[in-house]
């Protein structure tokens, strides 16, 4: 495959490292330059072109010096990254891989740059990806992915990379795309949710950790509400292509499952069965997930949803944020303060989206205001994704009052964002402020799908996007 460059990108990329992304030029084009630099240079420099199968892949790892998957002494530094150095689990790392799940918002960003733009080759290479991906990367036996938390497909070998284990790592909220594309791999994967992910067909216990190659007893003691309600998500879409009704015995059971969890009127449970202190009443996102089954569900089952949606919101006579005395709002990452606070609060802007419950504003506009002149601390690594998650949070709570201080203060982190990840002139968003590499498990897409965000709201008037937030 030979992409086409550009004009925009030769500038870009030329001569060698000269790969510059326009800096704050302060006219509100700026963010839709720097997003369309970040897609073009992904297009054309970061795609499969290793091993003896090329194919149209994103590569999850790129040295941002030559723009190639990284090598000798880059992979080397890259590898030897602690945990205690940028808050993420080595193995959630796929340095020689690829995985749509992590790359899920640069797909959203093409789709959404066609959108805009009107030009169809975005769209169009998000689609070839997605289309190989499904077709080609997928177990024969159970019907999974290779994607999510722990996996991907090594694209120097063209095996499947990591470990087998399968585990969300994010909603994926592009199956109509999907399954215009692979219909048949699609419904493999929906039915292999069920018969491999459950661990218990009769109770609905499972574990987050469902077992891609089928050479394991599938485990059914960590049955978290969050990834219940993705596996929810993906059936109900299911039916709605297929009207084949195990979909609907497969939500309805891990629906009763969590129902039987529920603490006394109040929410549902998760964590691990053998590890009591893990299990601790679980966030709305149950609760965002079964409201989007809903909709595409027949009566009964949908009313069903619906009402265990209601249950499962925060009752409006709970403290409003227990957890805005964080000691750092900017650390980000896999437990990161940053993340469980502007996080949660997203988490709850979806919800209200949906329904409207009162209870929820005042929270998302304490967590906002928290944010307002809150500094940024440099002392330790900054992921990309924590700018995306309180840009999006500016935003939102700017759309909610009509009150300008939050929309300026979603431009000033968005150019404090650019300082810090793209001053250099490489297209590529850093992995963290101090690491000097591109690397999709720190999200730098959801950066660039804020920034997109916030060009969308500075238009005159204002321009809404078919963007979905999914760091959830």
């Amino acid at each position: 495959m030979k992409p086409t460059i550009t004009l925009l990108t030769a500038l870009l990329l030329a001569p060698l490292t000269a790969m510059c992304a326009p800096k704050p030029s302060g006219d509100t084009g700026r963010y839709l330059k720097i997003v369309r630099a970040y897609a073009d240079c992904m297009i054309e420099r970061g795609r499969d072109t290793y091993g003896k199968e090329h194919s149209p892949l994103f590569a999850e790892a790129l040295d941002r010096r030559t723009l190639k998957m990284l090598e000798g002494d880059a992979l080397k530094k890259a590898k030897a990254l602690t945990f205690e150095e940028w808050l993420i689990r080595p193995n959630d790392r796929m340095l020689t891989g690829a995985n749509p799940m992590h790359c899920l918002n640069l797909y959203q960003v093409l789709y959404a740059l066609t959108e805009i733009t009107g030009e169809k080759r975005y769209a169009a290479e998000a689609d070839a990806s997605l289309k190989y991906f499904f077709e080609h990367c997928q177990s024969p036996v159970t019907g999974l992915l290779y994607w999510g938390e722990h996996a991907g497909w090594d694209l120097l070998n063209d095996v499947p990379i990591k470990s087998h284990r399968h585990e969300f790592y994010r909603p994926w909220v592009l199956w109509e795309r999907c399954w215009n594309l692979a219909p048949e791999a699609c419904e493999k994967f929906a039915h292999g949710l069920w018969e491999h992910q459950i661990g218990d067909k009769k109770t609905g216990l499972y574990s987050r950790h469902g077992d891609i190659s089928g050479k394991n007893p599938i485990p059914a003691d960590a049955p978290y509400p969050r990834h219940g309600g993705f596996y929810i998500e993906t059936w109900a879409f299911a039916y709605k292509r297929t009207q084949d009704k195990v979909f609907l015995k497969a939500i309805e059971t891990v629906v009763d499952l969590q129902e039987r969890m529920r603490l006394s009127g109040g929410m549902v449970v998760g964590g691990n069965l053998k590890s009591p202190g893990t299990r601790k009443a679980q966030d709305v996102g149950f609760a965002v997930s079964l409201w989007e089954a809903a909709a595409l569900l027949p009566e009964p089952l949908a009313a069903k949803l619906r009402t265990v949606a209601r249950a499962n919101d925060i009752p409006a006579s709970e403290d409003v944020a227990p957890k805005l005395k964080s000691p750092n709002l900017w650390s980000g990452g896999y437990g990161g303060a940053g993340g469980q606070i502007a996080g949660p609060a997203n988490l709850l802007l979806l919800r209200y989206g949906q329904m409207k419950p009162e209870q929820y504003r005042e929270r998302i506009l304490a967590v906002a205001d928290l944010h307002l002149s809150n500094p940024v601390n440099l002392d330790f690594p900054l992921h990309p994704d924590i700018f995306g998650k309180v840009i999006y949070l500016m935003l939102n709570a700017h759309e909610m009052t009509g009150d300008a201080r939050y929309l300026d203060r979603a431009d000033e982190l968005a150019r404090k964002a650019v300082e810090l990840f793209l001053s250099d002139g490489c297209p590529l968003p850093k992995a963290t402020h101090k690491h000097d590499h591109y690397e999709a498990v720190t999200n730098g897409d959801s950066l660039m799908m804020s920034l997109l965000q916030l060009w969308a709201a500075r238009q005159n008037p204002p321009r809404k996007l078919s963007l979905i937030y999914t760091d959830r």
